[in-house]
């Protein structure tokens, strides 16, 4: 055989082994949405910033319930990601009407790719819905779980799925101008849904 040839073969031989050392480096990803929640009743929030791995972000907005539930109660609002690796943190800004304070927190989460790889298994996408639920109380406690919600099963919700990934963190305290929600916060007071102060 020609050395040219044999210099060829070699060469195609260690493109193809690091094409696959790249490919199996690459994390998994998963085809999730998130699903902000907040609250509990009476402690409505407004999250400014949601972000995951600061390099993602989804919205969410007035959320008003559904934190004071474990599993926390599904919100009105989801947001569709596309297939994403298993975020690694998450990072969130939230105002809270009734004490007027602005929370933060940038909260790392634990490595949940084994979890999710055995969820997505007795879960399967085919027969479920998968969702990152992200929560956030008027107190400044945050929390994060993982669900799945059986597509196939109607009004049946037996056969749902929630885990937490984690149960409770504590945000600081944030600097920020409570004169932005001023409006929102009279309608809340005078609906009865938060007291005056």
């Amino acid at each position: 055989m020609p050395k040219w040839v044999a210099c060829l073969r070699h060469g195609l031989l260690l493109s193809l082994l690091l094409l696959t050392a790249a490919c199996e480096a690459e994390p998994r990803r998963y085809d999730f949405a998130v699903q902000p929640v907040g609250g509990p009743t009476g402690w409505p929030i407004w999250v400014e910033e949601l972000t995951f791995d600061h390099s993602w972000s989804a919205r969410a907005g007035n959320i008003s319930s559904g934190f004071e539930y474990r599993p926390p109660r599904a919100g009105g609002v989801n947001v569709l990601a596309h297939p994403m690796p298993a975020p690694s943190s998450v990072q969130a800004r939230w105002f809270s009407y009734r004490t007027q304070t602005f929370y933060e927190i940038d909260l790392a989460l634990p490595d949940t790719d084994a979890l999710l790889q055995q969820w997505y298994r007795d879960f399967p996408p085919s027969q479920y819905r998968h969702y990152l639920v992200a929560g956030f109380s008027g107190k400044g406690e945050a929390m994060v779980w993982w669900r799945a919600s059986c597509k196939v099963c109607g009004r049946d919700r037996s056969r749902d799925f929630h885990a937490p990934i984690v149960e409770s963190a504590w945000a600081e305290e944030a600097e920020g101008d409570p004169g932005r929600y001023r409006n929102r916060t009279q309608e809340y007071i005078d609906e009865g849904v938060i007291p005056s102060p």
